[in-house]
């Protein structure tokens, strides 16, 4: 998702949440943050989130 702006990111993020099983990970590339994308996944480590 690094090729994508900060809208478009979120429109993804927007459409994969939903498939995203409660206590689900969210995993992107080391190079990548959802910081400012969405406030819904908790971080659990770089580039490693979880679903609540």
């Amino acid at each position: 998702m690094i090729y994508f702006n900060q809208e478009t990111k979120r429109q993804i993020v927007r459409r994969i949440l939903p498939l995203l099983k409660p206590g689900g990970h969210f995993l992107v590339s080391h190079s990548e943050s959802l910081n400012g994308v969405v406030n819904t996944l908790h971080p659990l480590a770089p580039s490693i989130y979880c679903k609540p």
